[in-house]
């Protein structure tokens, strides 16, 4: 039981830093956050909620100075969005199938599903969010 107890208490402790993890303070005060993400607009609003817990730990509020977001993926990003869209079309397609198909639907909606998350993850996060904040 003391075991479990600690294990518990770690836990909290570690999630409770994680979710700043990409916060990194800077000098005079001037802190960044920066997201890999594979859509522009969740990495903004994970970094204003990064930015707003860890100001939050030292009792203020987030004032931010400066915004880039920008695509920084190998690929044309026109191609990239499509990979994206087709994997994803290929996960729910694929889950839809494995779920509501019979015997032999079910097996190939299970390996349709499975390739489109293994395309996901092989196209990775193409966007760098990065924002400049004070903790006011």
């Amino acid at each position: 039981m003391k075991n479990l107890m600690g294990l518990i208490a770690a836990s909290i402790l570690f999630l409770g830093c994680a979710h700043h993890q990409d916060v990194r303070p800077g000098a005079e005060g001037v802190h960044r956050v920066v997201i890999q993400t594979d859509n522009e607009d969740e990495g903004e609003r994970g970094a204003i909620s990064q930015a707003n817990h860890y100001c939050k730990g030292l009792g203020k509020s987030a004032a931010f100075i400066d915004e880039n977001k920008k695509y920084t993926g190998d690929m044309s990003e026109q191609k990239y969005k499509d990979g994206k869209r087709l994997s994803n079309v290929a996960k729910v397609a694929g889950g839809a199938t494995y779920v509501m198909g019979g015997r032999r639907e079910s097996n190939l909606g299970g390996i349709v599903g499975l390739g489109g998350a293994v395309a996901d993850a092989a196209l990775g996060k193409a966007y760098t969010v990065e924002m400049k904040f004070k903790c006011m």
